[in-house]
């Protein structure tokens, strides 16, 4: 009797486990692959020389050409420790950030904020010409070109936080993100930003880009540091002794690449999502505020180009570089 009780109840249990089997393997069926996007980031870095109306001006005409797509604002502390502040400076960024944007660190070795995080300025070597003597402004403050490198990490750090004190007063939410001055975000650079927070760099570039006004100097420094970067570059992750970093490599800045290269780039990355419709893919375009009115125009004009093609139309999406990492969070491809 008791044999009689088991074997119908074993004999559904089985029952039950094959019809969980098909099932699952129906749900399986059914469930639509993952759809990849081309996703793009455009960035201006601020690099804390002057406020330029003009740049200010060509920052509203990028707006206006390439409509409701989000910005990330490198931003550097410049405009706020010298000795000097441009009164126009706070509102006119604070006017510049709209809902949606992202507000992130940009770091550039001003002999001011230096001064402002209560370290010792390092005055040479300049990235620009490999000499000692950096560019001096106006109001004379000088270490716009001032290769990173030239600070411990200690000191490197100090900077950092003191760019985060000094962008407080624009009430809004500093991000993780950072991108160095001049791309050289070397080994010391990464690991002070990580120690002081940063999860995503965005400084790696490829170097043939910069054209020949740049004399080798800083092409060639930007080769040692990112040797393997490429227009095509996508998300990978740098171990730093302080802890990992996504680096969110950019493809084009508007003041090296034409408006048809910036194109083109967009262009090999659906290549790429066709080839593998399954993941995502990245481009980071950028330009600067100093220089929006020489080359905002070029960036506007390629956005415009992408957004018009049909082929893209469900394909294209438009991301801060915070959100694009939180994308890629773990994934490294090269």
């Amino acid at each position: 009797m008791k044999f009689l009780t088991v074997k119908p109840v074993r004999a559904r249990l089985a029952m039950w486990i094959a019809l969980a089997l098909v099932t699952g393997a129906g749900c399986k069926a059914k469930r639509p692959a993952a759809v990849g996007h081309i996703v793009v980031a455009v960035t201006i870095d601020w690099e804390g020389a002057y406020i330029s109306p003009d740049g200010l001006d060509a920052l509203d005409e990028v707006r206006s050409a390439i409509g409701p797509v989000p910005l990330t604002h490198f931003m550097s502390a410049g405009y706020f420790s010298k000795a000097t502040v441009d009164p126009t400076a706070q509102p006119s960024i604070a006017e510049a950030l709209r809902p949606g944007d992202e507000l992130a660190l940009h770091l550039h070795g001003w002999k001011s904020l230096a001064l402002a995080a209560s370290i010792t300025p390092r005055l040479s070597p300049s990235f620009l010409t490999g000499t000692d003597q950096l560019l001096e402004l106006e109001d004379g403050d000088v270490g716009f070109d001032l290769d990173l490198d030239a600070y411990s990490v200690p000191d490197l750090r100090a900077l950092v936080r003191t760019t985060r004190r000094l962008l407080e007063p624009l009430h809004v939410k500093v991000s993780t993100t950072f991108r160095a001055g001049g791309y050289l975000g070397t080994p010391k650079v990464l690991e002070a930003i990580r120690a002081e927070g940063s999860l995503v760099d965005s400084s790696a570039t490829d170097y043939r880009q910069l054209d020949e006004r740049e004399a080798g100097v800083l092409p060639e420094r930007i080769h040692a540091i990112w040797p393997t970067a490429t227009t095509l570059s996508q998300p990978w992750t740098i171990t730093t002794p302080a802890g990992p970093v996504l680096e969110m490599p950019v493809a084009a800045f508007a003041d090296y690449a034409t408006t048809a290269e910036m194109v083109a780039i967009v262009d090999a990355a659906h290549a790429r999502l066709r080839a593998d419709p399954s993941h995502d893919v990245f481009v980071v375009l950028g330009f600067h505020e100093e220089t929006a009115q020489e080359f905002g125009k070029r960036l506007s004009a390629a956005v415009r180009q992408v957004q018009a093609r049909p082929e893209l139309a469900t394909e294209l999406q438009f991301s801060t570089v915070e959100a694009a990492a939180a994308r890629v969070r773990g994934v490294t491809p090269r």
